[in-house]
């Protein structure tokens, strides 16, 4: 996973990717903010988004 491959995943058909860097969609639930160590889900999600998810909050984050 990279940058790039995640930005498209995330971004693709559901817009995850927000402004500041954070991670939100209404339709499938996810809310993540920069300064937050966990995301709350509440929708079924690919293997491949949830990594996505995974490598995005340790890039923006500081996690990783």
């Amino acid at each position: 996973m990279n940058e790039e491959r995640a930005r498209l995943i995330l971004n693709t058909g559901r817009g995850m990717i927000q402004e500041d860097g954070s991670l939100y969609s209404s339709g499938a639930y996810l809310a993540w903010k920069l300064d937050d160590k966990e995301a709350v889900l509440d929708c079924r999600f690919t293997p491949e988004e949830l990594e996505a998810i995974a490598f995005w909050m340790r890039l923006k984050g500081g996690q990783g």
